[in-house]
């Protein structure tokens, strides 16, 4: 996959509700990967989301992906659900 500005500041959406995680500043964010993404920061930052505590990330470089959790039964990893 190309990287890819995304339109929205937006880290991950939740399958069920909708919800999703966002940078509250103007800030670029990029796809690399179908679950990864990338973003700088250039001052401290707010990621919000409508059923979480808010959470200040400090400047610099991040990369961002989607949990993964392993059933051992069905032997099988899947994507965690939000």
């Amino acid at each position: 996959m190309k990287r890819e500005k995304l339109e929205k500041p937006v880290l991950a959406e939740g399958e069920a509700t909708g919800h999703h995680h966002m940078l509250v500043e103007d800030v670029d964010v990029y796809q690399v990967d179908e679950n990864v993404k990338e973003f700088d920061l250039n001052s401290e930052t707010e990621l919000t989301h409508q059923e979480h505590n808010t959470v200040v990330l400090p400047p610099g470089e991040f990369e961002s992906g989607q949990a993964l959790e392993y059933d051992p039964f069905a032997e099988e990893a899947r994507r965690v659900a939000d």
